[in-house]
């Protein structure tokens, strides 16, 4: 196994270059990006390509994107001729079931029927003992409390332990979660090998 994307100078030379900057959530799903070289990688919320771009020069394996936004897909194949960046309506990820090693998603809704929707697609496309690395603006509960108390609005308030529910419905496995910031943290979740065996015992 290889633990790679952690070169500062990297990120500081493609921000240049481009004008942009990985997020400080980025970095730190990056940091638990664990690949081995024959891995095939999805970055399920590509946007401008900026992290696809760093995955595929820094991380010896074959890394795909899918973004809702086609303009950004557009930019993003102009910059990585060799790698597949794919439109797609929020929450779909079009490959077929077990096709990734790793998926890296950043979270930009709390809907929980859009996020089980996005989960359940993870979870087809990823490949039994498969990673996913789940990079979300998530707020400590003594934070939502107090916000409940001083709003008059009723928002669903993305929590650590309402995350860790919608994986586990959709059979994503062995969550740990690593606050980055007050307001932020990565989730990693894997699919079970137990799927494969269980088809081959069938």
């Amino acid at each position: 196994m290889i633990t790679k994307v952690q070169d500062k100078t990297l990120t500081g030379e493609l921000g240049a270059a481009r004008g942009l900057r990985l997020s400080s959530l980025e970095r730190a799903m990056l940091r638990w990006a664990v690949v081995d070289p024959d891995d095939k990688l999805l970055d399920a919320n590509a946007g401008a390509g900026m992290m696809t771009e760093y995955l595929r020069r820094n991380v010896q394996c074959e890394v795909c994107g899918v973004s809702d936004n086609m303009e950004q897909v557009r930019y993003a194949r102009s910059l990585l001729q060799s790698c597949d960046i794919i439109y797609a309506p929020a929450g779909d990820i079009p490959w077929r079931e077990d096709s990734f090693d790793t998926v890296m998603m950043r979270l930009n809704t709390e809907e929980p029927e859009m996020l089980a929707r996005m989960f359940s697609e993870a979870h087809r496309v990823l490949r039994p003992g498969g990673q996913l690395i789940i990079g979300a603006v998530c707020f400590p509960a003594w934070m939502n409390a107090a916000a409940d108390v001083f709003s008059s609005e009723d928002k669903q308030r993305l929590s650590c332990s309402k995350l860790k529910k919608a994986l586990a419905e959709q059979k994503l496995i062995d969550t740990n979660w690593q606050r980055t910031g007050i307001s932020s943290g990565v989730m990693i979740a894997w699919k079970a090998k137990d799927d494969a065996r269980q088809l081959l015992d069938d």
